[in-house]
């Protein structure tokens, strides 16, 4: 009797054993994926707004796109680049009253890198995606699962 137990429990932890699943890949954990929306249901500026913003940024090209940094930047190191240049390398903080910390032209026909120096955490805003849209608004999520949440738009919100 004494045997046959040892057998069934021999047998019962092999096989506990040879079902244990590995874990995800390492990589996923440290380089996570932004939030994503494509949003154009909102309020939208007027057109002399957004012609002023456009030629203020000169921005009014097909290549170029207008990248908004907008809530929960609280005066840290935000650097935005793409493979030719860096954008912007700044502290950045955003207006309580606006929700905006920031207004960037970027060249939307190459990757643009957006990097909190604080967190240690960065969000790829694809060359692919943002040729299709005029305006790009990138949040920070802090404390949140994603660190940043990009939304694509061709319409521009109010700026005041």
């Amino acid at each position: 009797m004494k045997r046959m137990t040892i057998i069934i429990v021999t047998a019962f932890l092999m096989t506990m054993c040879s079902t244990l699943k590995t874990g995800g890949n390492s990589t996923d954990d440290t380089k996570k994926r932004p939030d994503v929306q494509y949003r154009d249901d909102f309020k939208s500026a007027n057109a002399t707004e957004r012609k002023a913003l456009l030629k203020s940024l000169k921005a009014e090209a097909d290549k170029y796109s207008v990248l908004i940094l907008t809530q929960n930047y609280k005066g840290e190191k935000i650097i935005v680049s793409n493979s030719k240049k860096k954008i912007h390398n700044d502290y950045t903080i955003s207006n309580l009253k606006t929700g905006l910390a920031r207004l960037l032209r970027i060249d939307n026909t190459l990757d643009t890198k957006v990097y909190d120096n604080l967190t240690k955490k960065e969000t790829i805003i694809e060359a692919k995606e943002a040729t299709k849209h005029k305006y790009i608004y990138v949040m920070k999520n802090p404390g949140g699962k994603n660190p940043f949440t990009i939304t694509y738009s061709n319409t521009l919100r109010p700026l005041e």
